[in-house]
């Protein structure tokens, strides 16, 4: 066995490479604030997959670290081998550990096939990472002795026994002061390990019970947050409400506290009860973000997996949350588990989308190592990816084509259902689809893929265009020719509530408006009009009122909620840009009646 002592303080860095610019490493700060009191001499360096490789292998290097840690998770293992192993050759001296769910599962085959690694923490980390460094600086630990560790001595591999469940209050607050190295990126934070329920895709499943972080220190950390004025917050507890008391203590602070902050909460919705409703609906718009797993409404499914939902109650308080119009409601699928057909996930889009959720987010299975459902593939027969993420291809229920299909349908939702920028006009062809929400979306992601669109950047103007195209299309069932004027129409008042027109979409019609532009400028200047609908801007003059309103002619009534091709009549609409409502943020409209 080998023990390494430096005479000197060790140069450490901890470093990851994150999936966007835009998200952050909880991981890697948790482990220097836990350390640092004890080795102040701690770097991070956080990349991303998408950068170049010799610059991120530079910027490493140039640091001289003597001992280098590596977050790895399944969307950047195979770029941080790569990169670990260009660095040992470089710097053949420092020490290379590696910590995270993709390689505590399989330690000691990766210390086998990876020579250059030279340590694995495994699991929680703080407490391994600690005592291999009173090990290796102060010969305080042999490596045998640091529970929770994987390690190699020449030839030999050897994994210790696992470590204690950490008390998360040891774990100082992760974040300097001031957030100056987070602007513009979203902060993640933890109040609790671990998960009650067993679900076997999950590998929060493979530990039992749940680690809590103290209310009052929860509540100091969250406190900072909104002081600080960051953003966004997103917690990364598997299932932040497990415990009522105690979600209920944390929303009724938050709500008191005030300010700009969205908090991301990931909700299990059928443990959603009255009371918290009640609290929940007093809550400022934008203040709560919740997502909530559905993942299947087929019950077969739900207990092949180990999921336990009562889907009638989730359905009742999902409808009830999102008609509060405060809360973002994401809601989850996963494509790819066992019982689900293609029917059966007709069925679960449907589903879904029949709440309508404010997200609808169409997953599709990675059979992550050491979940339930990798364990027992053979028995679904699973064909998956061997490289990370692990993502199904096909089982004994569904095939690759098919999955292929739902991947269409993933990129249509996303696109059209999701950006809420077409909100008027899907609704309108779903009633054409009896509220088939699936084979609406699976014909545009089929007229989509005939027109070879899914590989193809398109700006928002030019989706209106397609929609329109698909409109009047072969692919889209059940609508007559006099229709389309109609569905031009519902597309222009969609474009308009999201954004200030200047140049409009291709091939969409306007109605002639040019006669009306004296009118439109009287409306304006009239005073009576701006103390009626423009409230909010009467100090501004007709320049700045102008460009933050705009009045849109229509041949047909948009502005009512069911409108049909017998309801057409010259329309005008005001849309006040200042006044945006609700969850969605969707600019204020109001019927005119300038005459024609």
């Amino acid at each position: 066995m080998f023990l390494l002592v430096y005479n000197r303080l060790m140069k450490i860095l901890l470093t990851t490479l994150n999936a966007k610019f835009s998200h952050s490493n909880l991981a890697i700060r948790s482990l220097k604030a836990y350390c640092q009191q004890e080795y102040p001499n701690i770097d991070i360096a956080e990349f991303t997959i998408n950068d170049n490789y010799d610059l991120v292998v530079s910027e490493i290097f140039s640091r001289q670290p003597d001992l280098i840690g590596f977050s790895c998770y399944i969307w950047n293992i195979r770029q941080s081998l790569d990169i670990a192993e260009t660095i040992k050759q470089l710097l053949p001296k420092a020490k290379i550990i590696l910590g995270g769910p993709e390689v505590s599962y399989d330690s000691l085959n990766l210390l086998n096939s990876y020579p250059f690694i030279d340590f694995i923490a495994v699991g929680e980390g703080e407490q391994v990472f600690c005592n291999l460094l009173k090990c290796l600086h102060e010969k305080l630990y042999s490596f045998e002795d640091i529970k929770g560790l994987a390690w190699r001595d020449k030839d030999k591999l050897y994994l210790n026994e696992p470590a204690e469940r950490i008390d998360l209050d040891t774990i100082p607050f992760v974040y300097k002061k001031g957030f100056d190295d987070l602007k513009n990126r979203i902060v993640y934070y933890e109040s609790s390990r671990g998960c009650p329920f067993n679900c076997q895709y999950c590998l929060s499943s493979t530990t039992k019970g749940v680690n809590f972080l103290s209310i009052e220190r929860v509540k100091e950390d969250l406190r900072i947050f909104v002081e600080s004025g960051i953003r966004q917050v997103k917690l990364v507890d598997r299932t932040f409400n497990c415990n009522l008391k105690r979600t209920k203590e944390i929303f009724n602070y938050l709500i008191e506290l005030g300010g700009n902050t969205n908090f991301h909460f990931e909700m299990a919705g059928d443990l959603i009860d009255e009371e918290m409703l009640s609290i929940i609906k007093r809550a400022p718009v934008g203040l709560f973000q919740f997502e909530i797993g559905i993942q299947s409404s087929n019950l077969k499914t739900l207990t092949k997996i180990k999921r336990k939902s009562d889907l009638g109650k989730l359905v009742a308080v999902i409808k009830e949350i999102i008609s509060f119009d405060n809360i973002h409601v994401h809601l989850d699928l996963i494509a790819g588990l066992p019982e689900e057909d293609m029917s059966s996930m007709k069925e679960s889009v449907n589903f879904v989308l029949a709440m309508k959720p404010h997200k609808l987010q169409l997953g599709f299975l990675k059979l992550l190592k050491g979940s339930g459902l990798r364990k027992s593939a053979d028995i679904y027969d699973y064909k998956y990816t061997q490289y990370p993420p692990y993502e199904v291809l096909s089982n004994k229920y569904i095939g690759y084509e098919e999955l292929s299909r739902l991947k269409d349908i993933e990129l249509v939702v996303e696109k059209y259902y999701n950006s809420h920028r077409f909100s008027k006009t899907i609704n309108y062809l779903l009633g054409h689809y009896d509220n088939n929400a699936f084979e609406l979306f699976y014909d545009m992601g089929q007229y989509w893929r005939h027109k070879g669109y899914f590989s193809i950047s398109h700006a928002n103007e030019s989706l209106y265009t397609i929609l329109f195209e698909f409109v009047k299309s072969g692919f889209c069932k059940n609508l007559m020719q006099e229709e389309e004027d109609l569905i031009n129409d519902l597309l222009l008042f969609d474009f308009c509530r999201h954004v200030k027109p200047g140049r409009y979409p291709v091939n969409l019609k306007q109605a002639k408006i040019e006669k009306h532009k004296q009118k439109i400028r009287d409306f304006f200047e009239d005073q009576t009009n701006v103390d009626k609908y423009l409230t909010d801007n009467t100090n501004l003059n007709i320049k700045r009122r102008l460009n933050r309103m705009h009045i849109e002619l229509f041949s047909y009534r948009v502005d009512k909620d069911n409108v049909t091709v017998n309801d057409k009549e010259d329309t005008f609409i005001l849309f006040n840009y200042d006044r945006r409502q609700g969850v969605l943020k969707q600019a204020e409209f109001r019927r005119l009646t300038l005459k024609t």
